[in-house]
């Protein structure tokens, strides 16, 4: 996932016409992976051992929890402050009210304990974090800004571990059934989109926006509880977009986004695809909304 795979990715959307802004709304994702990329942060070092990497995939234990990341602390709030900043000069944030709380805010109300979490549980650390940066009272929007930049920050600092793990995962052969972890293999967090793998394997994959880590994973089965009953599972898509489905599961009333990479109409960049599943997400949930009131 580099610029140029990225900018590939865009192309095909640009074709698309369905009265969505594509063009706008994956300028901007462009712009802030751009911007999350480009900046210097501290330097990690993650010491990627394969022997804990094996270790962590056979005993579905979350390598991070094996083996934590050392994040130091002042360098951590220092990076936090510099992507707020990268990101309100590049327009990423550009709302007139964000931006105004943004400046009000002060990373070092995050504790060094916290930061440490984030080396070990990313995603408790992000609820913890949270409410040490905004307090209890938080808006949603403020809520999502935060977790955003906390996100865009982590995603550089796990960004050679999730390749290393990725790495040692494609050495598996096929995902068992029942067997593959539904949270990522390096840190624990929750798939954040799958897709299937072109060709005549037809291969899916899960996918971690926090680390960037990709494993393989069952076709019949859900992302989100692990049900396997292939009577509760369906594919929901339109029939003008084929590469993009909803995996739902009526076990758990979930639904995982998903790309069928044969169907779209330029090459698959995971990060492009996280903007724009969240879309399509958003039509999915309309439209049941709108089933649900007639």
């Amino acid at each position: 996932m580099t610029k140029s795979s990225r900018q590939a990715a865009i192309v095909g959307y640009l074709k698309r016409d369905d009265g969505v802004d594509w063009k706008g709304l994956t300028d901007y994702a462009n712009s802030m992976y751009d911007v999350r990329d480009e900046l210097e942060i501290a330097d990690v070092e993650d010491n990627f051992d394969t022997e804990t990497a094996q270790k962590a995939i056979k005993s579905k234990t979350p390598y991070l929890t094996l083996c934590p990341l050392q994040i130091i602390p002042a360098e951590f709030r220092k990076d936090l402050q510099k992507l707020q900043d990268a990101f309100i000069e590049k327009g990423v944030i550009n709302v007139d009210e964000q931006v105004a709380k943004l400046k009000t805010l002060d990373w070092n109300k995050l504790t060094d304990a916290t930061i440490k979490l984030a080396g070990e549980d990313p995603t408790a650390f992000y609820e913890v974090a949270t409410k040490e940066v905004l307090g209890e009272e938080a808006d949603e929007d403020m809520m999502a800004v935060i977790a955003g930049l906390l996100l865009n920050v982590l995603r550089r600092y796990f960004r050679n571990l999730g390749e290393d793990m990725t790495h040692e995962l494609s050495k598996v052969d096929e995902a068992k059934s029942g067997d593959a972890p539904l949270g990522c293999p390096t840190c624990g967090a929750p798939a954040a989109i799958s897709s299937v793998t072109e060709g005549t394997s037809n291969n899916r994959y899960l996918f971690c926006s926090c680390c960037g880590t990709q494993w393989p994973f069952e076709r019949i089965r859900c992302a989100l509880c692990g049900n396997t009953n292939s009577n509760k599972l369906k594919y929901v898509y339109a029939d003008e977009d084929p590469a993009h489905r909803m995996h739902v599961c009526e076990d758990c009333g979930g639904a995982m986004a998903t790309v069928f990479q044969d169907a779209l109409k330029g090459p698959m960049d995971y990060d492009i695809e996280l903007i724009t599943t969240g879309v399509i997400l958003s039509m999915y949930e309309d439209s049941l909304e709108n089933e649900n009131k007639q």
